[in-house]
């Protein structure tokens, strides 16, 4: 996986090079194994935002990984739902909903 993402990484940045002036992107990747590997990608003046997928892991372990890749916010959606079930009363779903948003949220403003 970390070889895949080190040769996406160098094709994302020369093809933002060959944007034409004034176009902008936004970025959507799996949390990368290397720290901040995208952060090139971030500084890129035809880069609006960087977001990225939980892939798979934890709500846990995604906000880790998203926590020490500075820069990038959060894109989770299978991580946004984890805990809740349709047994839950309307105030434990909407806890549990809360407290997930609260984490993702401090996970993104590395």
């Amino acid at each position: 996986k970390a070889k895949a993402e080190t040769l996406l990484k160098a094709a994302l940045l020369e093809g933002l090079d060959k944007l034409p002036a004034g176009q902008v992107v936004m970025i959507k990747i799996t949390l990368p194994e290397q720290d901040d590997l995208y952060a090139d990608c971030i500084k890129h003046p035809k880069v609006l935002k960087v977001v990225a997928l939980s892939g798979g892991y934890s709500l846990k372990e995604g906000d880790e990984r998203l926590r020490r890749n500075h820069g990038v916010v959060a894109s989770f959606s299978r991580a946004l739902v984890e805990g809740l079930s349709v047994e839950q009363s309307d105030a434990e779903y909407n806890a549990v909903l809360d407290a997930t948003i609260q984490s993702i949220f401090e996970a993104s403003i590395t």
